[in-house]
Order: structure tokens, then C-alpha cells, then sequence
């Protein structure tokens, strides 16, 4: 009976005293409705925001995955996925978000649609996988989508300089001879 009181008291105090206390993660702050467009000051570590960016015009079918990570306070870019046409999806590797020029710079590119603009079809969606908090960002037009995607299309040459002149060497329609 002494053994099973003996055992018992060592069980449940190694139980109770045994484990470390873990601490809780402090939960995060940033929000895609309110932050899109300052999204590397206002992540917090292990934050991610996906961006699916529609550069399809007319008959041009053209769509990429982005992911923003920040991790160790700094912030990563990935193209998870480019779609062109009906070719293959390309995938490309994690790099440092870090722009060389304020105007190719794609938080100050966010701040240029107009969130109230409604579109079947919008340039980006922005999600947080970790919230139910998603934003579109819509064009105001042909014009305006082409320009946009141009815009967009240079920034991503900034982080994916020879992947991008390889598809855009590809895609390039050759001159007609006379």
C-alpha cells in the first residue's frame, strides 16, 4: 500500500512540476485589409500574405502566386507559381524583398487602385492564410490593367532578373519581314 501512495505522489509530481512552461505566441497584428500597402513594416515574424496577381488581357491568359514571408524580421518574396498560357507552370525560389527603387516598389504599387472599384476579374487578391481577411485591387480599365501589369511585371525583374528575360525572350513575338 506504502509502494502505490509512493508512486502515485512521484507520478503526479513529476506530471505537474515535470514540464516546462511553454510560452504562448503573441498573435499577430497585422491585417491585410488595413496593412496591404505597408506590408514589410507591419508583418510580424511568420507572417504571410498570399498575393494571386491576374495579368490576363483579352485573349492573353497570364497568372502568378505570390508569397510574403517575414521570417527572422526579414522579409522574403517567393513566385510560387507563373501560369502562361497553356504552357507549364514555372516555379521560382525564395529571395530577399528588398527593392532597389521606390518606383518599383510593390507596397507603393498597392496604393495606386482604387479598393472601391468593383471587377469580375481583379489585378490582385491579397489573403492572409492565417485570417479570414482578404482584399481585392481592381483596375479601372484596359489601359490601366496593360500599365499595371507592365508596372508589375518590372518589379518582378528586380527579384527574378533571369528568369524573367528567359520568359520574356520566349514570349516575344519576332518582327515581320517585309
Amino acid at each position: 500500500m506504502l509502494n502505490i501512495l509512493i508512486l502515485t505522489s512521484l507520478f503526479l509530481g513529476c506530471e505537474q512540476g515535470g514540464q516546462p512552461t511553454i510560452p504562448q505566441a503573441k498573435k499577430s497584428e497585422f491585417r491585410v485589409s488595413q496593412h496591404y500597402s505597408e506590408f514589410t513594416s507591419k508583418m510580424e515574424n511568420y507572417d504571410t500574405l498570399n498575393i494571386e496577381v491576374n495579368l490576363s488581357i483579352c485573349q492573353w491568359s497570364e497568372y502568378d502566386q505570390l508569397q510574403i514571408t517575414k521570417f527572422n524580421d526579414s522579409v522574403f518574396i517567393q513566385l510560387k507559381e507563373k501560369s502562361v498560357m497553356y504552357d507549364e507552370p514555372l516555379h521560382f525560389t525564395k529571395v530577399f524583398y528588398k527593392m532597389k527603387s521606390d518606383t518599383l516598389n510593390l507596397e507603393k504599387m498597392m496604393t495606386d487602385f482604387e479598393d472601391s472599384i468593383q471587377s469580375s476579374s481583379p489585378f490582385f487578391v491579397l489573403t492572409n492564410p492565417k485570417e479570414r481577411d482578404t482584399i481585392n485591387l481592381n483596375t479601372t480599365g484596359l489601359g490601366n490593367r496593360e500599365f499595371m501589369a507592365e508596372r508589375y511585371r518590372r518589379i518582378m525583374l528586380e527579384f527574378y532578373p533571369e528568369e524573367m528575360n528567359e520568359l520574356q525572350m520566349e514570349f516575344r513575338i519576332p518582327p515581320q519581314l517585309p
